[in-house]
């Protein structure tokens, strides 16, 4: 396919101006528009192909619905947004063109797509979804194709406990007065490494954290598994019966199977980059 005019709403943000460089690198045109630039919505879809909503779930719902009506059937409409059920049937109901909801699986400060994860799930056409595809691929990124609601079912435990943990475990550490910045003395790599992820998650928009533990309708039902977990790990390793944690632990290891020494491979890797050597003083 020759060059193609991507037109990205919300493109003056963090993940607007990281597709915009891959855009640009792969020797398309790209446009950008929000609310202060001088193109409008329209404007940008009457210039461009393809267009994508890169801005939160919320704006991206109403943005839909006020321009999906302008983009005729041999364009694309295609969004950023982290959950997927409501997006893609909004962009599908507003429009008459092909669409393709999207969602990277990673955050505005990656340098690279290669090695990330993105999914796809199209809703209409297979002109523009094979292409954004291609695209993708060509950049070195891990493509999978998903139906939204499982896309959904899948985000509750890839994004929506992970970042409850990670938000509980600040919480924890408020309660205690036990500051991560002065944890250095008594850090192992583990738990500096945990402290880092506590600081990156509340250095960026909480609006989005919001959005993905409290939006997605599947978390909670992950949560109630979580802590119903929570309770049989207290059973198992706080009342002191050394066999009953042993058994607790070695099912949880039976299941994990040949993943266990493949994790401890990769996160070896990680420790290695947490813990920084002593630098000369010559």
């Amino acid at each position: 396919m020759n060059q193609v005019t991507v037109g990205i709403i919300g493109g003056t943000g963090g993940m607007g101006r990281l597709f915009e460089r891959l855009f640009v690198r792969a020797g398309h045109r790209v446009l950008i528009a929000g609310r202060t630039t001088e193109l409008t919505y329209r404007g940008l879809v009457d210039q461009s192909d393809v267009i994508i909503l890169s801005t939160p779930e919320e704006s991206s719902l109403h943005i839909c619905e006020d321009i999906g009506p302008f983009i005729p059937p041999h364009k694309a409409l295609m969004d950023f947004c982290s959950l997927k059920q409501r997006i893609v049937k909004k962009m599908a109901e507003c429009t008459e063109a092909e669409v393709v909801g999207t969602h990277p699986m990673f955050g505005p400060h990656t340098e690279s797509i290669q090695g990330q994860n993105i999914i796809l799930c199209p809703a209409r056409g297979e002109r523009w979804y094979r292409w954004i595809e291609a695209e993708f691929k060509r950049e070195g990124a891990v493509v999978s194709t998903m139906l939204p609601e499982d896309h959904d079912r899948a985000m509750a435990v890839a994004q929506g406990l992970t970042h409850f943990l990670t938000i509980c475990m600040g919480r924890t550490l408020q309660k205690l007065n036990m500051s991560p910045a002065d944890a250095g003395p008594y850090s192992t790599p583990i738990f500096k490494l945990k402290n880092d992820l506590i600081g990156r998650l509340f250095a960026q928009d909480p609006d989005l954290y919001v959005t993905l533990v409290g939006g997605n309708p599947y978390v909670e039902d992950v949560l109630k598994t979580f802590l119903e977990t929570v309770d049989e790990g207290k059973r198992n390793l706080l009342t002191g019966n050394r066999s009953a944690g042993l058994d607790f632990l070695g099912d949880i290891r039976e299941f994990l199977g040949d993943f266990c020494d493949r994790g401890l491979s990769e996160s070896n890797k990680i420790m290695r980059s947490v813990v920084c050597s002593p630098k000369s003083d010559s």
